[in-house]
């Protein structure tokens, strides 16, 4: 029995690692092309709303060029830790997209909302003071929503057409306080 326990404890922290992004701990790309499919279908079947937000860290090589690739990876982490405690726990998600690209998914929310959380988020993030050794710095990120309802039709709930609708609608802060 408590082998038994110990398997299903190791398999478990397999699978885990399997789905997350080592850095960062959001889920992974892997993650993200098999769960947002399903999430699609879902919102679709119950009639539901669904909404995405693609968020981009910017000018995050000045970062790393400025303060080196540690600092670039420690502001990786906050960025995600800020942004999830920001969003719904256990229903909205997000995962590492690309380098400092991360997709926030948004369960039974319209796109009017999805805009309020965008705006709300990238304020958030800009008033985040990120540490690094002894220094503080605060970084901006563009965000992008997109979404569907009942009355959209199928063709524009693909994932990768509604990633690249939120692609198109970044919106930012004009100044980037490095």
């Amino acid at each position: 029995l408590k082998l038994e326990r110990s398997l299903r404890k190791a398999n478990e922290e397999i699978r885990i690692l399997s789905i997350t992004d080592p850095l960062t701990r959001c889920y992974n790309r892997w993650y993200m092309n098999e769960h947002l499919p399903k999430e699609i279908r879902r919102a679709r079947r119950y009639a539901h709303p669904l909404s995405l937000i693609l968020c981009d860290i910017d000018h995050f090589k000045k970062i790393n060029d400025t303060y080196g690739h540690q600092a670039g990876d420690h502001v990786l982490k906050e960025f995600v830790q800020c942004i999830k405690e920001s969003i719904r726990d256990n229903v909205d998600w997000m995962a590492r997209y690309g380098g400092e690209e991360f997709l926030i998914v948004l369960p039974e929310t319209n796109i009017t909302c999805a805009s309020y959380i965008a705006e709300r988020l990238r304020t958030i993030v800009s008033q985040n003071k990120i540490r690094l050794d002894k220094k503080s710095i605060y970084i901006t990120a563009s965000f992008g929503a997109t979404g569907f309802d009942n009355n959209t039709p199928d063709e524009k709930i693909l994932p990768e057409v509604m990633i690249n609708i939120a692609c198109l609608l970044y919106t930012s802060d004009a100044a980037d306080e490095l």
